[in-house]
């Protein structure tokens, strides 16, 4: 992790530990309440899968060439979008240290809940995220709507070894 101050600018503004934990808490609700809608037990949004939610989102030509509806399958996805795939790859990796800081910024403010392998939405009311993003740019408030969206289209993609082979994710 790079000394806040050796950061570029760009980086400070657009992957600060608290916007990504933010993003994180999007993709961690998504996931649930998808899984809620299957019936499923899972017990929180796959720790491997906050570095590909996180790839997938944060990136702004990847977020702009997402489906639409999550019926969409990633496999048919990641066949239409083979630079985009490359790109969520390599994305995962160079935001390896960026989401390990969110996650950690997370939990220390009771946004986020780790338990093993599993990330869970802390109980930070809606009501605040509401407020946080109606104060927010739209592009902020594009980047979560797609986080929540991409929690739910992950949770319908499969296991998570599953997800990142389809992604070229190497672990």
């Amino acid at each position: 992790m790079s000394a806040w101050q050796e950061r570029t600018i760009e980086q400070r503004n657009l992957l600060n530990p608290a916007f990504c934990a933010i993003a994180v808490w999007h993709l961690a609700r998504g996931y649930r309440t998808e899984a809620t809608a299957l019936g499923s037990n899972e017990d929180g949004l796959p720790l491997a899968l906050a570095f590909v939610g996180a790839s997938l989102v944060l990136r702004g030509q990847t977020r702009d060439q997402l489906p639409r509806t999550i019926t969409s399958s990633l496999a048919t996805w990641v066949n239409d979008h083979p630079l985009e795939r490359s790109a969520v790859a390599k994305g995962v990796v160079v935001l390896r240290e960026t989401v390990r800081e969110a996650l950690l910024f997370g939990a220390q403010q009771g946004l986020l809940s780790l338990d093993g392998h599993r990330i869970e939405a802390g109980s930070t009311s809606a009501k605040k995220m509401n407020a946080y993003l109606r104060a927010s740019s739209e592009d902020v408030r594009d980047c979560m709507r797609q986080a929540t969206f991409v929690g739910r289209w992950l949770c319908k993609a499969g296991a998570p070894p599953t997800v990142l082979a389809l992604l070229g994710v190497k672990t």
